[in-house]
């Protein structure tokens, strides 16, 4: 269905479903974050969609390399391609001379101060998400001690933990403790030069700078910052040359006491194809992990996110349970999908209620496979513990059904998308909070009990076969 001019208060979240649309066809994150990250929508219809881009390098690129991706994405969203049309918030720059040190001058005139040449605006910024700030970080137990360690760079750069690595799966809030870290030293510090950037684009800015005889400006960019962000370094592996021009840089700073901040998906041994020398200089600091959110910060995550939306977008309790339950594996998952609710409710004009959530959430998670039914998980834990099926569900609270009912409610939990709700239905119409402690009890136990861990183990085994 065409979609016609868009209302101005809806075209932000029509633009993050095109968003995730885009995220979901690339194979790299990186290349999202550094090309379509910085856009932003000028207008969107189903005629015409005006992006602005931070400069024409941005719109060579992306026509080259990711119009089809962005077009694709378009028709997922909009149901139809409407023309592309890119402006550039820099304008274009008349050829660089190469000797070091000097701008070009216009015909008749002196040439302009180097503090306000395209060259410097453009390396110079901080393209820092406004959304990003340690304001809008939800902290939990999973990221406490990392958010912490974060808060301290920021009030004490190059002082204090120098360098931090930040590493964490994908979504669970690496970037987000980047860019405040940045917003915190600007706060504290406007004069304060902070550079994020992605680890890919610096690679395609060095080589661009190669390739245009710019290694020296290039160069002097980096090592002059106070504050370098550094984002997804893992994709620095196996690039000799970018890694060796990262070391280079990475002493340059750490020499001036200039704080670096990087962030990947591992920690820094864990990454194949990363040199030592890297790895040594990144073990020097602190190296701190991101986990995945427990249900109560999940929750936290969504009530947070929905008042950056407004205040009238709060959702039920139960809708916000419902989310929280089901998307378990990162934050960004988490969002996309309140994103994506959001957007059908307001371009249907529908209510949110639970039957919503949950249609949204068919098509977001994906169906449960039919192998790991609740019936099935429930059989097969009834013949390893001897119990039952029907005295698993019922009411008995002996030792003997407790522990492989809770084994029951663990398995579910782990092998399919039911909520902690539907589990609890389940079991006789056990509450949610039942369910939880059910399944945080075996957590724990499969950890100090080898008995129960290899029948737990022995039990996935079984199932996943068929």
């Amino acid at each position: 269905m065409a979609v016609q001019p868009v209302q101005p208060e809806d075209q932000s979240r029509l633009w993050e479903q095109v968003l995730l649309s885009v995220m979901g066809r690339l194979g790299s994150r990186q290349a999202y974050d550094t090309w379509f990250k910085p856009i932003v929508p000028r207008e969107l219809s189903s005629r015409l969609v005006d992006l602005e881009v931070p400069n024409a390098f941005f719109v060579d690129w992306i026509h080259e390399h990711h119009l089809s991706t962005l077009r694709l994405a378009l028709h997922d969203v909009m149901g139809v391609t409407p023309e592309v049309r890119f402006t550039p918030r820099e304008p274009a720059a008349a050829p660089p001379l190469r000797a070091a040190g000097l701008n070009a001058a216009p015909r008749g005139g002196p040439a302009p101060p180097p503090s306000v040449t395209r060259a410097n605006r453009l390396w110079l910024e901080t393209p820092l998400n406004p959304r990003h700030t340690f304001e809008t970080f939800v902290v939990g137990p999973s990221n406490r001690f990392t958010h912490a360690a974060s808060r301290g760079v920021a009030e004490r750069p190059g002082a204090l933990y120098n360098p931090l690595f930040i590493h964490g799966g994908s979504g669970l809030g690496k970037t987000h403790l980047l860019h405040a870290i940045g917003h915190e030293v600007k706060r504290v510090r406007p004069e304060a030069r902070v550079q994020y950037v992605p680890a890919e684009r610096f690679t395609n800015e060095l080589i661009y700078a190669i390739q245009h005889g710019e290694t020296l400006p290039f160069r002097n960019r980096y090592r002059g910052v106070d504050v370098l962000l550094i984002d997804d370094v893992q994709f620095l592996a196996g690039k000799e040359s970018t890694q060796e021009e990262f070391f280079y840089t990475f002493n340059a700073l750490r020499d001036v006491h200039k704080q670096v901040v990087v962030t990947a998906d591992e920690p820094p041994k864990d990454i194949e194809g990363l040199e030592d020398r890297l790895i040594s200089r990144f073990n020097q600091g602190l190296v701190a992990d991101l986990k995945q959110p427990d249900l109560e910060t999940r929750i936290a995550i969504l009530r947070n996110r929905c008042e950056q939306e407004g205040a009238g977008l709060m959702l039920q309790d139960d809708v916000l349970l419902l989310l929280a339950d089901r998307i378990r594996g990162n934050v960004r998952d988490l969002e996309g999908c309140l994103v994506r609710l959001l957007a059908w409710a307001s371009l249907a004009q529908r209510e949110i209620t639970l039957e919503l959530a949950e249609e949204v959430l068919g098509q977001y998670v994906g169906v449960e496979p039919d192998q790991l039914t609740p019936e099935r998980i429930l059989a097969a834990v009834g013949e390893r513990f001897g119990v039952k099926g029907e005295a698993l569900v019922g009411k008995r609270r002996t030792q003997v059904i407790a522990l492989p009912r809770q084994v029951a409610m663990y398995l579910l939990r782990q092998l399919t998308d039911l909520s902690l709700a539907e589990i609890g239905r389940i079991f006789g119409g056990r509450d949610h909070t039942t369910v939880l402690y059910a399944c945080e009890k075996i957590a724990r136990l499969v950890n100090t009990e080898d008995a129960l861990r290899e029948k737990i183990n022995g039990l996935i085994s079984t199932l996943a076969s068929g």
